[in-house]
């Protein structure tokens, strides 16, 4: 079963399922309610096993979902709590409404966790209200039960946002993006001195292509970031389709995407950016500018030869020029020029043993880490 509902939906069918007993419990002992209450008490029953029965057959709760069926739940808590005869039931019953807003917590929704919890604290105090004899008990009360609400919630969201923050740092160690399986620009940028040597070796020419999604925010901002998020897993699928072999795709920041690849010329670097602003303009709903670079390689020891970060410095500032070209131009096009040919001052080899200790330790991060995501690794890194 537990394979089946997520921490959420697993949470509220926990504490759906045990108010079903009430009703055995208030017919056994009917002193335990105020007069009347019975029927009231059923309506509250089949209020809360409505939930759990949605729960049960949904198994995934949406934020929506969650958001209605976590109000119900909490006016059928402040219900129960008033139709008992008994202040110190009704009392540990009306603590029950902090279950529902720490549950929300689980999600990253900030509406989602607030709207419960204000629902939960107004109807907790206004339970007290009518429960309590004096305003002094009423006050003590309703501090004790904002405290009861807020504090696990706080804890919840605190420790969600502490282990987001421990994965993305693992995730950006590890040299992967975690939404598109690509190179991010660390994994790009620890590889680069690698590229430059294969390209050197090869063709003796590099080419980089850069690529912006025209008007992304604007998906963002109307269909939400789920669905961006679509789009750029669907485009990072659509470059990874068409990327030559020997290239390197990486997801360079946002909506950017870089691709590193080993060319003969000008004209085969251009024919490359137009199959990927093809590519993605028929698999998305949004086009791409793309910008290109390409020189020959000479790579040397002199000291007055850039080193790797300046070359790379020095053909992203080339290619983001060309991506400002190509969206001057109308957007959904691509910009290639010829650069002179760069100076590379090749780093000294490293040891076999350092070789192999840093093959070591990538491996043990993607192990740990990022396992589900290595054939994408593979994909993108096609050496």
């Amino acid at each position: 079963m537990l394979d089946r509902y997520d921490a959420r939906s697993m949470a509220t069918l926990i504490s759906t399922g045990g108010v079903l007993p009430l009703p055995i419990i208030a017919v056994l002992a009917p002193d335990s309610l105020r007069p009347g209450g019975m029927l009231l008490l059923f309506v509250i029953w089949a209020f809360i096993a409505a939930v759990f029965v949605v729960t049960a057959v949904r198994r995934h709760l949406s934020d929506a979902e969650f958001a209605v069926l976590g109000g119900m739940g909490i006016i059928g808590i402040c219900g129960t709590a008033l139709i008992l005869s008994y202040k110190t039931s009704a009392t540990a019953v009306l603590a029950l409404v902090a279950v529902i807003p720490t549950i929300a917590a689980i999600s990253p929704s900030i509406p989602l966790i607030l709207s419960l919890s204000s629902l939960a604290v107004l109807g907790s105090v206004m339970v007290l209200a009518m429960i309590t004899p004096t305003v002094a008990a009423f006050l003590i009360g309703t501090g004790a039960i904002v405290g009861v609400i807020t504090v696990p919630v706080f804890l919840v969201v605190a420790l969600r946002r502490s282990l987001e923050a421990t994965l993305k740092r693992q995730t950006e160690l590890s040299g992967i993006d975690p939404l598109t399986g690509l190179l991010n620009r660390r994994g790009f940028l620890s590889r680069v001195a690698h590229l430059l040597s294969a390209a050197h070796v090869s063709t003796g020419w590099i080419g980089i292509l850069l690529m912006d999604l025209d008007h992304f925010k604007r998906i963002n901002d109307r269909h939400g970031h789920l669905a961006g998020d679509g789009v750029l897993l669907t485009t990072a699928a659509a470059i990874r389709e068409v990327a030559p072999s020997g290239s390197v795709v990486c997801r360079f920041g946002g909506e950017e995407f870089l691709v590193f690849c080993v060319v003969r010329d000008e004209a085969e670097l251009s024919a490359a950016a137009e199959r990927f602003r093809r590519s993605v303009a028929e698999a998305t709903p949004v086009t791409v500018s793309v910008g290109g670079v390409c020189a020959p390689l000479i790579a040397s020891v002199r000291t007055r030869a850039a080193p790797t970060d300046e070359v790379v410095s020095t053909l992203l500032d080339s290619a983001d020029h060309c991506v400002y070209q190509a969206k001057t131009q109308g957007r959904d096009r691509s910009f290639v020029e010829p650069m002179d040919p760069v100076l590379w001052r090749r780093p000294p080899a490293e040891p076999a043993s350092t070789k192999r200790l840093d093959a070591t330790l990538q491996y043990t991060v993607l192990e740990l880490f990022t396992r589900e995501l290595r054939p994408n690794d593979q994909a993108a890194d096609r050496n």
